[in-house]
């Protein structure tokens, strides 16, 4: 049973408010009508950051690269990006994901050792007859390693597969180098130590080391074969999930598919190690090239208004093909008799639907609704609050005041020196739902990390 997990240091957090920008998902799908400032999303900086602050936000829609979190604007974005999650005890790999694991671990074993151990290892036939009925997922995920060879046989290659801090060296940043020419096609002058170490070497998750053993913080999951390091898995452990940020791989491996191989090996260290998810980042539906995420089943889709968790079936993706921005309380609160969907994942939110009035639906069976600012370019610009956008994932005004005491936020302003925001001079000028006032910055900042989260970090406004 998964252990409860408790901070042992702060989470600061420094607010940098709701941003729009280029969308580099249209940019990936060739789409020639991209718009410049197309997505938005709100940002926050971390120092510091505690996996179980970071679990709580990460169910609430944020994603971090290096130290920047995000929640992007799913009802104003081109491409909206859903939260999905797999339970890590019900995943079944798919017939091609067996296929691309043993494909591998013939490569790396060889056929001299597979004959060698057929040989000196005789299954019964009762043992072949289960073998071809049943897929073992963890025995074969493991079986090419080095420490799961038979004594006395050789195979073609060694591999080995390790699960390190997430720390900097010429070796990783080297393999960086190489996949991001080969796959990003970038010039060796867009490619530098510090921007290597600033995204996927400078996480501010505090590694911990739980009373069961549990890691806790950002990882490398480093892939060896012959030595040689040929691909690297980012990872967050998290109080209740592996989260994964990035993968790379070296061009000599490419066509082994490495893409799915990383996938089936971080839900496996969810299963193994007590995790209950995998997370996989974000479900692009509106980016053919991003929906194989969807192809690890059962996959759950984080609904932005309720909090809770609907299976991404064959009815959410038809949800996903008809609006905009999908969201199955707002469907389910729009059409109660006409519509037959699943029900939310058992253990997920019983938040009560949270509809608002202003998410753009542009699709002629959506109900009329209050379209405000439906660009990011123009709600970026306004100048309103979050709280006043309605943008899905933050708390309305109603839900602030009853959720969250704003006065008692703490605030840090370096060397130790921290105070309750009812403590500042300016404080009680401010207006909640202006950006320009200290408590209007703060309002929206709590909006956006949710109450439990909101009540136990700092707002870093040190310069340290």
């Amino acid at each position: 049973m998964q252990e409860a997990f408790t901070c042992r240091e702060l989470s600061l957090l420094t607010p940098l408010g709701y941003q729009s920008g280029d969308c580099g998902y249209c940019k990936l799908e060739g789409s020639s009508q991209r718009t410049p400032n197309s997505r938005a999303s709100y940002y926050v900086k971390s120092k510091s950051l505690c996996p179980s602050h970071y679990q709580l936000l990460v169910d609430r829609g944020w994603r971090r690269s290096g130290t920047l979190l995000y929640i992007p604007d799913v009802a104003r974005s081109c491409c909206p990006h859903y939260t999905i999650r797999l339970p890590a005890s019900e995943f079944k790999p798919s017939r091609d994901q067996r296929q691309a694991l043993n494909r591998w671990n013939r490569f790396v074993l060889g056929e001299r050792y597979i004959g060698g151990v057929n040989i000196k290892y005789p299954k019964s036939r009762s043992s072949k007859k289960q073998d071809n009925n049943t897929f073992d997922f963890l025995s074969v995920i493991h079986e090419s390693e080095v420490g799961q060879l038979k004594p006395n046989l050789e195979p073609d290659h060694k591999f080995e597969v390790t699960l390190e801090a997430d720390n900097f060296t010429p070796e990783k940043y080297s393999l960086f180098g190489n996949y991001q020419q080969h796959v990003h096609h970038e010039g060796p002058e867009d490619i530098s130590r510090e921007g290597f170490k600033r995204f996927l070497c400078s996480s501010p998750l505090h590694r911990h080391t739980g009373s069961q053993g549990q890691r806790y913080g950002s990882y490398h999951q480093c892939y060896r074969l012959d030595g040689r390091l040929v691909a690297m898995g980012v990872l967050d452990l998290l109080p209740h999930a592996v989260s994964g940020v990035y993968f790379i791989y070296h061009s000599d491996v490419e066509k082994w598919s490495f893409g799915k191989l990383s996938a089936l090996r971080e839900a496996a260290l969810a299963l193994e190690a007590g995790y209950q998810y995998y997370y996989m980042g974000y479900y692009i539906h509106s980016c053919k090239k991003m929906r194989y995420k969807g192809d690890y089943k059962p996959q759950y889709v984080l609904d932005y208004h309720s909090g809770g968790w609907d299976v991404l079936d064959d009815d959410m993706r038809a949800l996903m093909d008809r609006r905009k921005y999908a969201s199955m309380s707002r469907e389910r609160a729009r059409h109660p008799q006409q519509i037959q969907l699943d029900k939310p994942e058992a253990n997920g939110t019983d938040a009560d639907v949270h509809e608002g009035t202003n998410v753009v639906e542009s699709h002629t069976d959506a109900e009329p609704e209050t379209i405000m600012h439906p660009v990011p370019t123009e709600a970026y610009m306004s100048g309103l609050s979050l709280l006043e956008l309605g943008m899905p994932g933050t708390l309305e005004v109603s839900e602030l005041h009853n959720k969250v005491d704003l006065d008692s936020i703490r605030v840090y302003l370096g060397r130790n020196n921290t105070h309750e925001m009812q403590d500042l001079v300016q404080w009680e000028t401010g207006a909640e739902t202006d950006k320009t006032t200290v408590k209007g910055v703060i309002a929206e900042f709590a909006a956006c990390i949710g109450p439990d989260v909101a009540k136990d970090v700092l707002v870093d406004f040190s310069r340290g």
